[in-house]
C-alpha cells in the first residue's frame, strides 16, 4: 500500500488534491504537513482540519510547519483563493493539530522507513528546506519527491517569469531543487494543459461525499467572479501523478531557482525564475489528459 505525505498549503486546489488522496483506493495518507502560502498559516491549518473532519478522516495527523518563509514574508494569494483560501465554507473543526512540527515529524518518518514515503509538495517549499537544514539527507530517504511548482520555459502566473509557490519562496525553492536528491518537477507548463471551463464544471455531480465537496470547490470557485473561465488542476495534477506516474511523460532537466537575493514577496522577487543548473529533475512534458480525468473521475465519483 503506498504511503503518501502532504505538504500543502489549502488552497482551492490543494483541497481537491487532499480529497482525491483520501477518495484513492488502497493509498495510506501518513499526514499533512502544512505550509502558509495561498493564505496565511493559521487558514491553511484550519483548512486541512476542516477537510480531514468533513472526510471522517481525524486518524490523518496534521502538523503545523512554516508561518514564513526564508526570509520576507509570504505574499498570499487571495485574490485566486479568497480570504479564507476555500470557495465553499466548512464548519470549524474541532480536532487539533499534532504537537510535533511538521520538520521534526517529516524528518522522523523519512528516518523511520526510507524508501517507503512518498512525499508530495503542493505549496512553497519552505517546510522542505527547513528539514534538510535541520536534517540533511532526509528528502534523499524519500521513496518519491514530487513537487508542484515552477514555470519552465513558460510564463509565470504571478509575475511575467515566477509561479506561486516558488515566488513565495525562491530561496526555499533553490535550495530543494538543487540539494541532489532525484524529484519530479510538475511545472505551469504541465498544469495548464489540464483545465476545467464553467459549463462544464457546472455540469459536475457525485454520489461521493468527498466528490459532492470537490465539485462544489470547483463550481463556487466560478461563482466567485464572473470573469473566471478556466479552472487548473495545478495540485491535483502532481497529486496524481505522484499516485499514477503514467498520467505525465517527463524530460530530465538540470534546473535552480534564481532568487537574485531577493526576499519573498518583495520587488525584486518576480527574479524566481527557472533556469539551467543544480541537480537531477524529472521535468514533467506532456499530460494524458484523458487518462488523468478519468483517474480523478474515478476516484471521486464525478459525473458531468
Amino acid at each position: 500500500m503506498p504511503r503518501i505525505i502532504i505538504d500543502t498549503d489549502p488552497g482551492v486546489d490543494d483541497a481537491i488534491a487532499i480529497l482525491m488522496a483520501l477518495a484513492a483506493p488502497s493509498l495510506e495518507l501518513a499526514g499533512l504537513t502544512v505550509v502558509g502560502g495561498n493564505v496565511p498559516h493559521a487558514s491553511c491549518l484550519r483548512n486541512a482540519l476542516a477537510l480531514l473532519e468533513y472526510a471522517g478522516r481525524e486518524d490523518v495527523p496534521v502538523f503545523r510547519g512554516s508561518s514564513r518563509p526564508l526570509s520576507g514574508k509570504f505574499p498570499y494569494s487571495r485574490r485566486v483563493h479568497g480570504r479564507s483560501g476555500l470557495s465553499r465554507p466548512l464548519p470549524e473543526p474541532t480536532v487539533r493539530p499534532q504537537p510535533e512540527g511538521a520538520v521534526d515529524f517529516l524528518a522522523t518518518q523519512l528516518s523511520a522507513r526510507p524508501g517507503e514515503m512518498t512525499l508530495v509538495a503542493l505549496g512553497p517549499l519552505t517546510n522542505l528546506a527547513r528539514l534538510e537544514r535541520q536534517s540533511p539527507g532526509s528528502l534523499s530517504r524519500a521513496a518519491a519527491l514530487v513537487i508542484m511548482g515552477g514555470a519552465v520555459d513558460c510564463p509565470g502566473n504571478f509575475t511575467p517569469h515566477a509561479e506561486f509557490n516558488f515566488y513565495s519562496d525562491p530561496r526555499a525553492a533553490h535550495e530543494v531543487l538543487t540539494c541532489g536528491v532525484p524529484l519530479t518537477l510538475v511545472d505551469l507548463g504541465a498544469t495548464r494543459q489540464v483545465a476545467i471551463d464553467r459549463e462544464a464544471a457546472a455540469g459536475l455531480h457525485s454520489d461521493h461525499p468527498l466528490g459532492r465537496l470537490a465539485a462544489q470547490l470547483t463550481q463556487d470557485w466560478f461563482e466567485v467572479d464572473d470573469r473566471r473561465e478556466r479552472f487548473h488542476f495545478h495540485d491535483p495534477l502532481a497529486l496524481a501523478a505522484a499516485l499514477e506516474p503514467a498520467v505525465i511523460t517527463t524530460r530530465q532537466a538540470t534546473l535552480a531557482v534564481e532568487t537574485g537575493g531577493a526576499e519573498a514577496g518583495g520587488a525584486e522577487a518576480g527574479a524566481s525564475r527557472v533556469t539551467a543548473s543544480g541537480g537531477p529533475v524529472a521535468l514533467a512534458d506532456k499530460v494524458n489528459v484523458e487518462r488523468l480525468f478519468a483517474l480523478v473521475g474515478g476516484w471521486l465519483g464525478w459525473g458531468g
